[in-house]
């Protein structure tokens, strides 16, 4: 069985016989404050664009406030910035309960060269995080593509994911991926007029040497708004593969990919509408997912 735990994304409504418990909460580099009313996922600085580094809590963070290229963020720079990064999500967090998950994410190749490299400075904010919130998970994404120009994210394929998780083992690591579809088959360059069927496949069985790392998975869309122009996070899996056969393929895969009882967060990062989060949710049902 494949089984989904809903998080809330964006102010985006499940259907009435689905109840999420947990919403997801920004927390980038120019969030001030939080004020969550129920159990949330922590999303933290993922580096698309800039950030104006100008608020007050950031304010007492040096090395974060000076690791940017152009104002867009340098994750994971020095354990110094590991450490700084740890207590800026401390004070973030301040008197709200501990979040459930906190969701980090890659730094660039051009000032971080491997992913020994990256566990090394990481594993500092683990244990900063671990000590003061112990039953907090921390998730890391895979991500491909940003503004950022002289360098590219050191995580984004599957290679790249298979490489962390030797890392995660070596060092003995809490550290679980949450994993995005839609950005592991463009890190491949595939994605609406791309696909094949084969293409779907393969990707889908290279994840599963480290679906065991798989805590959580994010799903969305993209959408044709003329010319060719495919906007992500829009749409939903019909303007996304184009094709049913296709869809059905990516949807099979997935399922028998996660056809094994364990549970896992699902954010559905959908930013057109309810409606077409509402489709992804109903082609997920139909293949035999089970949402909790």
């Amino acid at each position: 069985m494949s089984i989904f735990i809903p998080i809330e994304y964006d102010g985006r409504k499940y259907p009435k016989d689905i109840s999420s418990k947990i919403k997801e909460v920004a927390g980038n580099f120019d969030v001030p404050y939080i004020r969550p009313l129920k159990e949330y996922s922590l999303h933290t600085e993922y580096s698309y664009g800039r950030r104006k580094f100008n608020t007050s809590l950031v304010s007492n963070f040096k090395t974060i406030r000076e690791s940017h290229k152009d104002f867009i963020p340098k994750l994971w720079t020095s354990r110094r910035w590991a450490e700084e990064f740890g207590d800026f999500i401390i004070r973030l967090v301040g008197d709200n309960r501990p979040p459930k998950i906190i969701e980090t994410h890659p730094p660039f190749n051009d000032y971080c060269k491997s992913i020994e490299e990256f566990v090394k400075i990481y594993e500092v904010f683990e244990g900063r995080i671990s000590d003061t919130y112990p039953e907090t998970d921390i998730f890391i994404e895979n991500r491909y593509g940003s503004l950022y120009r002289g360098g590219k994210f050191l995580i984004s394929n599957v290679t790249d994911l298979e490489s962390l998780c030797e890392s995660i083992d070596k060092h003995g690591l809490k550290l679980r991926i949450v994993l995005d579809f839609i950005q592991i088959f463009s890190s491949y360059n595939l994605g609406p007029r791309k696909f094949t069927a084969e293409k779907i496949r393969s990707t889908v069985k290279s994840i599963y040497p480290i679906r065991d790392k798989i805590n959580g998975i994010h799903l969305w869309g993209k959408k044709d708004y003329g010319q060719n122009r495919f906007i992500p996070h829009m749409g939903n899996f019909d303007t996304y593969f184009l094709q049913n056969d296709l869809k059905d393929v990516f949807l099979e895969e997935l399922y028998k990919l996660l056809e094994d009882s364990k549970y896992r967060y699902f954010v559905p990062e959908v930013n057109s509408s309810d409606l077409d989060l509402w489709s992804i949710i109903e082609d997920l049902k139909e293949k035999g997912f089970r949402f909790v």
